[in-house]
């Protein structure tokens, strides 16, 4: 999903260190980033907040 995709050094850094203390996978990290991104933008429909969390398996 995200091969390839390329960030400047101090956003890998960043993205590293919140997946470190978040134990989530890169993956899972950018595609949570960008929805919520999306979401506050306008760009998509806000949903309603899923009582268990999203899951890993989703992004």
């Amino acid at each position: 999903m995200t091969v390839g995709l390329l960030l400047d050094q101090d956003v890998e850094d960043a993205l590293a260190q919140a997946c470190g203390d978040f134990k989530w996978k890169r993956e899972y990290a950018i595609a949570l980033i960008i929805r919520e991104w999306l979401e506050e933008s306008g760009y998509l429909m806000i949903r309603d907040p899923d009582p268990d969390g999203l899951s890993q398996n989703e992004a």
